[in-house]
């Protein structure tokens, strides 16, 4: 996209209205979809009594993603020797420890959840304050240029995040602004205004800013209609004081393919004409260095965002719910639940049929259903029969076929949510019917591995120019290099005969590859590639130390120096013993 150097501010607020052309359709039609995940219902004030929906979702999203075991494997296929997989250890046990230190790990399975309901997230990645800084983005904050491509790549020429602002985030953002003064005076007209004409007291326009059915409420307001009852049953939902909710201001982050530059370029623009970043000159924010006051060239074809989304479409980038395969069966199962219901309340407190009766009406009946109550009719003939109700079986059989039809279009059989099931008699059988319903999982836990990737690399990128911190890699003396160098003699080695290789993230190969290790994020087939890891150890086609790389466990760089001191005492005895033959068979000559 050519980017224009005359009325600039006219040319990215049109970028993003057209970005923002579904704004209004995602916006409800993604509040349909979390009512149903988190309240069983289209409403939230007439909740379900069974929320089958929040409970698949949730089953779902464990089954294709785990903070827990997520391993990243840095490697390059093309230097397959000792120090480069001592590099790429080190550096991978590394950017996990920085995943969970910034709750990126924890982010991904927020993501990962809300991508189910909604089809798709974002992950915005960043550095801030020496570390890494990742935000959950909803959809609904999103817009870009062609919907019809599912990448956010040059392809796509043009995205846009939206998003509200305090005033103290808005003087921060000015500070080295030379308009700053004039921004300042404008900045009063747009408070408590959005596009499109919404205002900030409107819940869709506010979900559209930060996600949530009703994410701002002024001091003492309700979205609820109950008259002054506590709306429990309801979603939780910051309140904010009137005050704080008037000084918001929508800000739109703009980013455009620059064909002149090759790379992104960032505009970040409050209304029509406060254009804040990108107006005196044209960079990437995120590869931005404000000391240098440069653009660093590696970052410059990057952007932050990265994209979790188990339910691809081919030719829609929003991707595609779950909950439309299962809404029509949880409106099934409340009606069940409904009507079995108001059968029991007959049963507890059945309808009575009065025969031949003069005397009755709705107070002696009130009376007559109270403990020692009791009812006399005139008419010797006079009769009093309960219609109770019969519940038949199948009514309940019908329920649980219901849920069985909800766990079938998750392939989510009995033995996948570790229930027993009919028939199983061995743990070999059990294994097999595992093998067999994971095969439904394996396309988009490999779709949501991928977008782990993208995450991890991008972390891995944004390492290499921010972290100078040092890392060390310990290896055999002999196979070294020019890069090992002898360990200060207050330093141990780990294990002798080693020698410590310093490297940065910077120094590591550039065609150097991050993936996550052995489908490790996926507690689906954690037990498979576990036990083909031990499978390859038993041919020799691993080694001791593979097997710990591959495995989910703690510490593993300790176990790995830990087996490289039991190899090296083996071979000393070995050694010892030979040294000891050599002896006795000179003694015995």
């Amino acid at each position: 996209m050519r980017i224009p150097k005359n009325h600039l501010e006219k040319f990215v607020r049109q970028v993003a209205d057209d970005c923002m052309a579904s704004q209004k359709d995602r916006t409800n039609r993604g509040a349909f979809y979390r009512n149903y995940v988190l309240f069983g219902s289209e409403k939230p004030d007439s909740p379900a009594m069974y929320n089958k929906t929040f409970a698949y979702m949730d089953d779902l999203e464990s089954l294709l993603y785990s903070p827990i075991s997520l391993k990243f494997h840095i490697g390059d296929p093309d230097l397959p020797n000792i120090l480069s997989q001592a590099k790429g250890r080190a550096a991978a046990q590394r950017l996990r420890t920085y995943a969970r230190r910034s709750d990126t790990d924890t982010h991904i399975s927020e993501a990962v959840f809300w991508s189910l309901v909604k089809g798709k997230t974002f992950i915005k990645q960043t550095w801030k304050r020496g570390g890494f800084s990742p935000a959950l983005v909803q959809p609904e904050n999103m817009g870009v240029m062609h919907e019809h491509h599912t990448q956010l790549d040059e392809d796509m020429e043009a995205f846009v995040h939206s998003m509200l602002i305090t005033p103290y985030q808005f003087e921060r953002m000015i500070a080295r602004n030379p308009d700053r003064d004039a921004l300042r005076k404008r900045a009063q007209r747009y408070m408590k205004e959005m596009r499109n004409g919404l205002s900030p007291s409107e819940g869709s326009a506010k979900q559209v800013i930060i996600g949530g059915l009703y994410p701002f409420q002024p001091a003492g307001g309700s979205p609820s209609n109950t008259r002054g009852i506590v709306d429990w049953m309801g979603g939780p939902s910051p309140t904010l004081s009137p005050r704080v909710m008037q000084s918001f201001m929508q800000l739109d982050e703009v980013w455009v393919w620059d064909d002149d530059r090759d790379g992104w370029a960032t505009f970040q623009m409050i209304g029509d004409d406060m254009l804040i970043w990108g107006k005196h000159f044209i960079a990437n924010a995120l590869a931005w260095n404000s000391s240098s006051l440069a653009e660093i060239p590696e970052l410059k074809a990057k952007h932050p965002f990265n994209e979790v989304c188990p339910n691809r479409m081919a030719d829609y980038f929003w991707g595609r719910s779950e909950v439309i395969n299962v809404a029509l069966l949880q409106e099934a199962i409340n009606a069940r639940i409904s009507g079995i219901n108001r059968l029991l309340r007959k049963q507890e407190d059945p309808p009575r049929y009065f025969k031949m009766s003069t005397g009755v009406n709705q107070v002696a009946l009130s009376r007559f259903n109270k403990p020692g109550g009791f009812w006399t009719d005139n008419n010797p003939q006079a009769d009093m029969k309960e219609l109770t109700p019969e519940i038949k079986a199948d009514l309940w059989a019908s329920l649980h076929e219901y849920e069985r039809m909800f766990d079938e279009m998750g392939g989510l059989p009995p033995i996948a949510k570790g229930h027993g099931e009919a028939g199983v008699r061995s743990a070999g059988h059990a294994e097999t019917l595992v093998r067999m319903f994971s095969p439904r999982f394996k396309d988009r836990a490999l779709l949501v591995e991928r977008d782990v990737e993208g995450i991890g690399s991008l972390m891995l990128d944004l390492a290499r120019v921010h972290d100078p911190k040092k890392m060390v890699a310990w290896i055999p003396e002999p196979l070294a290099g020019l890069e090992g160098v002898k360990a200060d003699p207050l330093i141990v080695p780990p294990a002798e005969g080693l020698v410590a290789a310093p490297f940065s993230f910077d120094d590591l190969d550039d065609d150097v590859t991050l993936t996550v290790d052995a489908h490790s994020a996926s507690p689906a087939f954690q037990a498979e590639a576990k036990a083909l890891v031990f499978d390859l150890l038993k041919i020799g086609a691993m080694g001791p130390e593979d097997v710990v790389e591959h495995v989910d466990i703690g510490d593993p760089g300790e176990l790995e120096m830990g087996i490289v001191r039991r190899r090296i005492e083996q071979a000393k005895a070995q050694a010892r013993d030979q040294q000891l033959k050599l002896v006795a068979q000179a003694g015995r000559r």
